[in-house]
């Protein structure tokens, strides 16, 4: 994969872990830790651009952010650099 090309895909987030949390009878799972960019083959073995182990985080969610500026903490800082 060419870096133009990762420049275009779409990329969803993982977490190092998630926590479950009850929310007015929802069932929500709220991030630990950073939170790291997931795309490709990562979908299917549960791996962040990175290389690191993440627990893949609802895409109708959460989204990699496009823009550096909108970036919020903790994301990773590797997987920042790998999608920019």
């Amino acid at each position: 994969m060419s870096a133009d090309t990762r420049r275009r895909e779409h990329w969803t987030m993982g977490a190092d872990a998630v926590r479950p949390l009850e929310c007015g009878g929802e069932s929500l799972d709220l991030p630990m830790g950073r939170l790291h960019a997931v795309g490709g083959d990562g979908l299917l073995v549960g791996r962040s651009v990175c290389l690191a182990p993440v627990t893949l985080l609802d895409p109708a969610v959460w989204c990699w952010p496009e823009d550096r500026d909108d970036a919020g903490d903790p994301l990773c800082w590797i997987c920042l650099a790998l999608t920019a």
